[in-house]
């Protein structure tokens, strides 16, 4: 062979070679979409439990695609039983058991980040914010005040991450100054976490309070599933100050609540002491409070969920002091559990709510939906409690009320007969947990009779 042409032959081999390695490696890095998190691993790469990144805050965030999916090692320490309380023989997430991992802020967008599902790898995992000290209760006189903190999660603005403990509080947020912040991103999706005790202590003359809040809500289309909330500095879901567009989310088969009582005043949330009146001028603790922006924003859904006790408002999406206004809001399947104000409250007249199949044991508040459309109301219950729905009309069927002011239209007033239900005002927390509202006399009101039938459902949707 000529040298000429023996070179050409040798220079094609060579860029054919050349052209294999540049393709390996593209697909190589495309094909690796499964990354691992554990404090076991050498921190090297993240692609195997043997290399595994060592902590959330160690994700090396420029290797992570749109598709790729993140696994945290939750170890072996499962903590034993959820909704987590405060008292000294409860596990405390982060401190007593589980895996405890670092706050982080998500830096990609169509991603999954899951609690691991392999043998040895299913204990609980805990973002932990810093602060093992529970919140101060309202008025407290004497607390080691910690400071500000991040989020437990900052999602940062992206759009399609999904969030997962793939069983019931399989992920627990605790301790940061908000749990998690969802920002201006869309189509996200947090499902089996339990967000609680995070927040920060403000001292006044009078002792202290407390503000943060569950998850700060932001993004269109959000799916908010099977989530624990409760006991946070303020509300369990606020809107973003920053003023996020929320329409079209979804809240289904959730609590939004409190366990801790103040110390002082039974049946009052530690932070909020407004059913009492003894608030010195403490938080307000809403279950879930949408105060911006101040436009008219329409679709949001909560289905299957239990509101309360211990909060102050129960849903309220409708601000008159900024303007901000939901439209088209459908609540249904649920319970609220003798909120301290309001069960629902809109100050806003509003247009196409939908409440079907819900029960308001309501002994201390009611709802408050003005209206400047059709509103429908359909097998409800309503137990106690207040009703004031100027402007607009109803369509109702199937609904009972017993106490308290009239329900629309056609409901008729009947004792539900529940199984069991506290009695007395401001009955404490357990009594109320333990009721059993399943109605004797009437059929309508929501499939969930307890707070404990709920967790029962979100291990049942659990079970695939």
């Amino acid at each position: 062979m000529r040298p000429v042409a023996r070179l050409s032959v040798m220079i094609t081999l060579l860029a054919a070679v050349a052209s294999c390695a540049t393709t390996h490696e593209t697909n190589n890095t495309i094909s690796h979409k499964l990354y691992y998190v554990s404090p076991s691993g050498s921190g090297k790469n993240g692609l195997s439990w043997a290399t595994a990144w060592r902590d959330t805050s160690s994700i090396d965030w420029s290797v992570i695609r749109p598709g790729s999916r993140i696994v945290l090692d939750g170890g072996t320490s499962t903590c034993s039983t959820s909704a987590y309380g405060f008292e000294p023989s409860k596990p405390n997430p982060g401190v007593t058991c589980g895996q405890q991992y670092s706050p982080f802020t998500i830096e990609q967008d169509d991603i999954t980040i899951e609690r691991s599902s392999a043998a040895g790898h299913t204990g609980t995992v805990v973002i932990d914010g810093g602060r093992d000290t529970p919140l101060p209760y309202c008025g407290q006189r004497q607390y080691a005040a910690t400071t500000r903190m991040s989020p437990g999660i900052d999602l940062n603005g992206h759009t399609g991450v999904t969030i997962n403990g793939m069983t019931r509080s399989g992920i627990v947020v605790r301790g940061a100054e908000n749990g998690v912040v969802m920002g201006n991103g869309g189509h996200d999706t947090l499902i089996n976490m339990e967000i609680f005790d995070n927040g920060y202590a403000i001292p006044h003359s009078w002792g202290y309070s407390s503000d943060g809040n569950g998850v700060l809500m932001g993004g269109k289309d959000n799916v908010y599933d099977r989530l624990l909330v409760h006991d946070n500095g303020q509300d369990e879901f606020h809107s973003d100050a920053a003023g996020y567009d929320e329409s079209g989310s979804v809240v289904e088969n959730s609590w939004v609540g409190a366990l801790r009582e103040n110390p002082r005043y039974q049946g009052e949330p530690f932070n909020d002491l407004q059913a009492s009146g003894h608030d010195p001028g403490c938080t307000h603790a809403d279950g879930v409070q949408i105060f911006a922006p101040g436009t008219t924003m329409s679709s949001l859904t909560f289905n299957y969920d239990v509101v309360g006790p211990g909060v102050n408002q129960g849903v309220y999406p409708s601000d008159g002091g900024t303007g901000t206004t939901f439209d088209d809001v459908t609540i249904e399947n649920s319970l609220f559990l003798d909120t301290a104000r309001a069960d629902i409250i809109t100050d806003n007249p509003v247009h196409g709510w939908n409440l079907s199949h819900d029960t308001f044991f309501a002994t201390q508040g009611g709802f408050q939906i003005p209206g400047n459309g059709v509103n429908v109301m359909t097998s409800v219950i309503k137990y106690g409690g207040y009703f004031s729905a100027p402007g607009g009309s109803w369509a109702t069927s199937g609904s009972f009320w017993y106490g308290g002011d009239p329900l629309p239209g056609a409901s008729v007033h009947r004792d539900p007969d529940f199984l069991s239900f506290p009695t007395g005002r401001l009955p404490a927390f357990s009594e109320i947990l333990d009721a059993r509202l399943t109605p004797t006399s009437v059929t309508a009101g929501s499939p969930l009779s307890s707070w404990s039938a709920l967790l029962a459902r979100i291990d049942s949707l659990n079970k695939y």
